[in-house]
């Protein structure tokens, strides 16, 4: 089931990504509820425009909090992972030549990965390098316990232009945006409720014409 719904939201993309005239990418850093206390947690998403305001697309943002205690299992310290994977919509209902303001909608997986810092796993990583396939080996920190969650999230973006690269018609947006973020479930060792909470962000938008 989970693969068949990711199958279907790549295939979404990818059509609504073929038919569009205008990207957005937006890279920033999200002040993200964890555990214990807010985190920053990096940011990114890619819109398609479908017209002059709505436009559809994906985001995700990934953030580390750090422990001193071992929620039960065998260690003297944890680590939590936090990842969201969303599927998102954007209205720029106030659209002019210096600035845009938004509202958006996002919705997916809320994904809280709880590790060990002090014991490591081997993970091997394959490259191609001129029709060889190596094995790469490295250490990751060994996985306790993952919780999945279900996430909404709604807020606003205000963006204003800084600068427009005019060869390749880029232009460049300092971008703030606020929202709230509801989480719905209860893991193993967190619930949807310590991370349903206000949600904020700083970074750039590029938005190009194809």
């Amino acid at each position: 089931m989970k693969k068949t719904f990711y199958i279907l939201i790549l295939s979404a993309g990818t059509y609504c990504f073929a038919q569009t005239d205008q990207l957005a990418v937006y890279a920033g850093v999200e002040m993200q509820p964890a555990i214990r206390s807010y985190q920053p947690a990096a940011q990114f998403n890619a819109r398609a425009y479908l017209n002059e305001k709505i436009s559809l697309g994906g985001a995700v943002s990934f953030a580390l909090e750090k422990h001193p205690q071992n929620f039960g299992f065998s260690a003297e310290r944890t680590r939590s992972q936090h990842t969201t994977l969303n599927f998102m919509v954007q209205n720029d209902f106030a659209n002019t030549e210096k600035l845009f303001f938004s509202t958006y909608l996002s919705t997916g997986m809320y994904l809280v990965a709880l590790v060990n810092p002090d014991d490591k796993t081997n993970e091997i990583f394959y490259n191609d390098l001129d029709g060889v396939w190596n094995a790469n080996p490295y250490k990751v920190p060994r996985r306790l316990n993952r919780d999945l969650f279900y996430n909404i999230q709604g807020g606003f973006d205000f963006s204003y232009r800084l600068t427009t690269i005019s060869k390749e018609k880029v232009s460049l947006y300092l971008t703030s945006r606020a929202g709230y973020q509801f989480v719905f479930g209860k893991g193993d060792f967190s619930t949807g409720s310590q991370f349903t909470k206000p949600v904020f962000s700083l970074g750039v938008t590029f938005k190009a014409n194809k």
